[in-house]
């Protein structure tokens, strides 16, 4: 795939809409691309956190330790990001990340990352808006999980 191809990709995301072309194209000059099979795992909960990815074809499954095993607590598919959380925080991977179908994903360092969305007030706003709806969905998630638990 060529620079130009992966742009039109990725600027369909919506973090990176508002970047700078120039910005934009930074990120992909650097960039990985990853190919996971259904099954794979992209990241386990624990893992260091060193990369972002953003997800240009297929689905994946968030996943969480619990003693009963893995939980599913999502699904992210085209045009979403995962592991902006840890990179962020500098803590672990908090969740792993598995593909449910054939996947393929393209991986920015986290530096650059970071660097790049602290550097563009909009991708900013849009990474606060981004994170705080994982927190209303993972709330909403307990909601559930608590009271299914109290009917049991």
């Amino acid at each position: 795939m060529s620079i130009d191809d992966e742009y039109e990709l990725l600027s369909r995301i919506e973090l990176f809409e508002s970047l700078d072309p120039i910005q934009l194209k930074r990120l992909i000059f650097v960039s990985q691309r990853y190919q996971l099979k259904a099954g794979e795992y992209l990241f386990h909960q624990g893992d260091t956190s060193d990369s972002v990815f953003a997800i240009v074809h297929g689905e994946c499954s968030v996943l969480v330790d619990s003693r009963h095993g893995e939980i599913p607590i999502a699904q992210q598919g085209c045009g979403e990001l995962v592991g902006e959380m840890a990179v962020i925080t500098g803590e672990p991977r908090n969740a792993s990340i598995r593909a449910i179908t054939d996947c393929e994903v393209i991986g920015f360092e986290s530096e650059l990352f970071i660097s790049t969305v602290i550097n563009d007030p909009q991708t900013a706003l849009l990474m606060m808006k981004l994170l705080s709806g994982r927190l209303v969905s993972l709330r909403n998630q307990v909601e559930v999980l608590t009271s299914d638990q109290v009917k049991s």
